[in-house]
């Protein structure tokens, strides 16, 4: 086996046990908060009103301030 093949093994675990940690938090907190459960899709759902929130957050960022 080549290095590379090993290095690429390792990150390959260490990512997929990350993103697994990573989402076991995210259900844990939605429960906390929920009260029940959340589904996979209303954690999908969830995800991309984030990533719209923050898309409009740095427009208004870039956006030019209006004096007057």
């Amino acid at each position: 086996m080549s290095i590379r093949l090993i290095i690429f093994v390792i990150f390959m675990i260490v990512s997929g046990v990350s993103t697994w940690i990573v989402t076991m938090r995210a259900q844990k907190r939605m429960k906390k908060t929920l009260g029940r459960k959340a589904t996979d899709l209303e954690l999908a759902s969830l995800s991309t009103w984030m990533r719209v929130e923050e898309l409009e957050q740095r427009a208004q960022e870039r956006a030019p301030k209006h004096t007057g």
